[in-house]
């Protein structure tokens, strides 16, 4: 495909290719999952097996040594091609691997052992092929800046209640990421995030995921009843209410892998349209000229602005090098820089989600009624790509704003 996607560095190569071959298997099944509403994990099994799944783990504990979130972009793209649902669930656990392998890197610098052997504990399972991580963080009536779950002190450890919502993969998942607001000793409320097992007692995943699209994903929700976490597994993120920019970061580049996704789908339905009207002898009509020229034109500026804004995160995060992630109380730089970063990560996410819905909805103009079928590819490519723009960080509204604030110079936390 011209402008295609393409990965940088050796690993992500290897990556890649690796990712395209997963989705020609996954492609198979995804009609029937998306139409029964199966979670597919015979497919995180086989991302498993063959190691993809531990891609972004260091060599020196079982991975491939994947470190460029450009090219975990690419290589999920290729997923999404093929099942946007397997996609979307694979990025969870993918990013949450490369945030663990920041983690340790950071404990290293900081001299903090009992963080290092936590990360450490982690990256030798995912390697080990032993453990997928989901993400349980989104909630009714919160952001991504707070949370309604309540952790609570106990003796060794706090006491977690809450309702999680959206927990994509959690079917296939060990493991869960969850943040919850605490009060600490000075009567400050905080966010506080774990990552905790989904066997221990108090957790239970509901098995009520029914969208509209991504009907495969098992987007469950998660209901935590007095969950025991012990003070090695917590960790502060930051002040409850505010953008801190670490987080965020980490956030925003996790809404690079997840956006991609979106792209992946656009990706599959144009090809699908151009190859219809070939085969149909509609090269011929003036007005699928102009749409398909549309549709080029618009993958073509998303494939540019999501390399870009995922460059962007390799170059600040140095990847490659012992480096810490973001940290604008130790490090140079400010949450000035921060935010910049973020911003860039915020444009893209809304200009390829709904770049990949307009795409889409031009692809079944182009494909003709039986797009509209039920049973059509396209009919599920149209429904799993409307929940690119509602996915947070950024839904188009909240990076709209953010956006316009960082790019007249305002803080985000004061104007």
């Amino acid at each position: 495909m011209e402008f295609e996607l393409k990965a940088l560095t050796e690993p992500g190569e290897r990556m890649v290719k690796l990712a395209e071959k997963h989705a020609a298997d996954f492609a198979v099944s995804a009609a029937e999952n998306d139409r029964e509403e199966t979670f597919p994990v015979e497919n995180i099994t086989a991302l498993k097996k063959s190691g993809f799944a531990a891609a972004a783990v260091p060599k020196e504990f079982g991975g491939m040594g994947v470190s460029s979130i450009h090219d975990c972009v690419v290589a999920v793209s290729r997923l999404g091609r093929a099942d946007g649902a397997t996609s979307l669930a694979f990025t969870m656990h993918l990013f949450r691997t490369l945030l663990t392998v920041r983690a340790l890197r950071d404990a290293v610098v900081a001299g903090d052992q009992a963080r290092r052997d936590r990360s450490e504990e982690l990256l030798k399972k995912i390697g080990a092929g032993e453990l997928i991580i989901a993400v349980a963080n989104a909630e009714r009536g919160a952001s991504i800046l707070t949370s309604q779950t309540l952790a609570t002190k106990v003796e060794d450890g706090w006491l977690f209640n809450g309702v999680k919502t959206f927990a994509t993969g959690s079917p296939a998942a060990d493991v869960l990421a969850v943040r919850a607001r605490y009060e600490n000793e000075a009567g400050e409320m905080r966010l506080g995030a774990a990552v905790v097992p989904v066997t221990r007692p108090g957790l239970e995943i509901m098995n009520n995921w029914h969208g509209l699209g991504m009907r495969a994903s098992g987007s469950h929700d998660v209901v935590f009843t007095d969950y025991f976490v012990s003070d090695q597994e917590f960790d502060d993120i930051g002040e409850f209410g505010k953008i801190n920019p670490p987080f965020l970061a980490v956030a925003s580049g996790t809404s690079l892998g997840l956006t991609s996704t979106f792209l992946g789908i656009a990706e599959a339905a144009h090809q699908i349209a151009v190859t219809a009207i070939k085969d149909r002898d509609g090269a011929r009509y003036p007005m699928n000229h102009v749409t398909v020229a549309e549709n080029e034109i618009d993958l073509a500026a998303a494939r540019a602005i999501l390399s870009r804004a995922a460059q962007e995160f390799d170059d600040f995060y140095q990847t490659g090098a012992e480096a810490s992630p973001i940290d604008v109380s130790s490090t140079d730089v400010s949450a000035k820089d921060a935010f910049q970063l973020i911003k860039n990560a915020a444009c893209a996410k809304k200009f390829v989600t709904e770049k990949s819905g307009a795409i889409v909805d031009r692809a079944i103009t182009l494909y003709g009624g039986g797009g509209y079928l039920a049973n059509s590819t396209l009919a599920r490519l149209y429904r799993d790509v409307r929940a690119g723009p509602l996915m947070q960080p950024w839904a188009s509204n909240q990076a709209i704003e953010f956006i316009g604030k960082v790019s007249l110079g305002l803080d985000p936390n004061k104007d």
